[in-house]
């Protein structure tokens, strides 16, 4: 089972505005550490075959982040308008296959969804 898993079957589904038409996003922040930071940047850098990429294609739009200190604990910052889409490519193929190529430790994975208290 993936890791993500858990994590992600506690965000939100994105919602419909009535009044506007509008699709809300979830915005989540995700925190990992990977056994490589300029490995995992890397793939990231905008182009085909990225981070971006694979991402995109499912509308979901990445901003990266990661500790000046530490290159090795790194952040994904997430708009995502479809939440189960976004768990099935990280339960995937292609999703397993890009968290080992960018050597996440997915057992140290961190997600915080935001929410209006």
């Amino acid at each position: 089972m993936n890791a993500w898993a858990p994590q992600c079957s506690r965000f939100s589904k994105p919602t419909i505005n009535t009044k506007r038409k509008e699709l809300t996003m979830t915005t989540a922040i995700i925190f990992h550490e990977v056994q490589d930071g300029a490995v995992w940047a890397k793939a990231w850098k905008k182009g085909p075959g990225s981070r971006h990429e694979m991402f995109g294609k499912l509308g979901i739009k990445c901003r990266n982040f990661r500790d000046p200190n530490n290159p090795n604990a790194t952040g994904v910052m997430a708009e995502i308008p479809d939440m189960a889409k976004f768990q099935e490519l990280l339960q995937s193929d292609e999703g397993k296959k890009a968290m080992r190529e960018d050597g996440l430790k997915v057992e140290k994975m961190r997600v915080l969804v935001e929410f209006t208290p």
